[in-house]
């Protein structure tokens, strides 16, 4: 899990901010979940759904100076960023027990 001491903003109330402006900003974001904090980033998955296909979760770095100044729009603007350029890659049914990937775009 993530450890919220290591930034100044409350994280918690932070990312509620972010998760809030962007689902009504972007109806395919369902959520975003905290992972960890490593160095000076923020890792955490954004979870997508595209109509009746199953959610999955893009793995996302967020800087820690964006988080510290808790700038909300940066924040929402670099999460759009990653689904949008996140959803030109489709999940291929897995073969057997692993996933494969294929580039749309």
């Amino acid at each position: 899990m993530y450890s919220s001491g290591l930034w100044e903003t409350n994280l918690d109330v932070l990312l509620a901010q972010v998760q809030g402006e962007l689902l009504s900003r972007d109806g395919r974001i369902t959520r975003i979940a905290p992972l960890r904090s490593v160095g000076d980033r923020l890792h955490l998955q954004v979870c997508l759904r595209y109509g009746d296909r199953p959610e999955f979760c893009l793995p996302l770095a967020l800087p820690a100076r964006t988080i510290r100044e808790g700038d909300v729009g940066s924040l929402v603007s670099q999460i759009l960023w990653a689904a949008e350029h996140g959803s030109r890659v489709a999940v291929v049914e897995p073969l057997e027990s692993t996933r494969s990937f294929r580039v749309t775009a």
